[in-house]
């Protein structure tokens, strides 16, 4: 039932329980219980009509979306023929109304090589790992090593994997005190990769 159909019911309910149980006072009042049943049976009839416009609604929202649907591939399936018939005739795609469709022009790999930077964590614990933004990036490949001697920041250790995201920036909190630690970062799509970048390190 609407809400506030069933308020109003409820609360009429209530009403018609107080006079039943208190009747003497009711007895010459121009409010009386045979009122309250018809307003109850009004209120539950137009309920169930409302509820049977709800359904026929949903069941006519959905026709329309399947017809919707229907015509939608009978529309594309028609404009694929025309163009097949008329695809270097601009003058007659026009015709049917139909804009010439630009050939897809294939995405290359990212070329972009980036410039990786770290920062100590707010808390003191790791660092902030981040690099630029490529706009031919899906994703963003990283790669770690630890160097043998804290001290020298020219010799670059082995790097291995250690993180694929879509994100520019993130909190490496896997760094030993003392360590120096190395990055480096390329960028990457589903057709290709980038160049490595140059490698960057710090010591916490």
């Amino acid at each position: 039932m609407l809400g506030y159909l069933s308020d109003v019911k409820a609360r009429l309910l209530s009403l018609k329980a107080g006079m039943q149980k208190n009747s003497a006072q009711w007895t010459e009042q121009t409010a009386t219980v045979l009122q309250i049943d018809e307003a109850v049976a009004g209120i539950d009839a137009i309920d169930t009509e409302a509820e049977q416009a709800k359904n026929k609604y949903e069941l006519t929202a959905s026709s329309a979306r399947t017809r919707g649907n229907e015509a939608v591939k009978l529309a594309d399936k028609i404009e694929n023929l025309a163009l097949g018939f008329h695809g270097e005739t601009t003058d007659k795609l026009i015709e049917y109304g139909i804009k010439q469709r630009k050939a897809a022009t294939p995405r290359p790999a990212p070329s972009k090589v980036l410039i990786p930077t770290l920062a100590d964590d707010s808390d003191g614990e790791g660092f902030v790992v981040s690099t630029q933004k490529d706009p031919s990036a899906d994703y963003y490949e990283w790669q770690k090593g630890s160097a043998a001697n804290a001290a020298d920041n020219k010799t670059i250790p082995e790097l291995k994997n250690f993180k694929t995201t879509r994100k520019t920036n993130f909190v490496d909190d896997d760094v030993p005190k003392g360590i120096r630690i190395f990055y480096r970062v390329r960028a990457a799509n589903t057709n290709g990769v980038g160049p490595w970048s140059e490698a960057v390190s710090r010591v916490q």
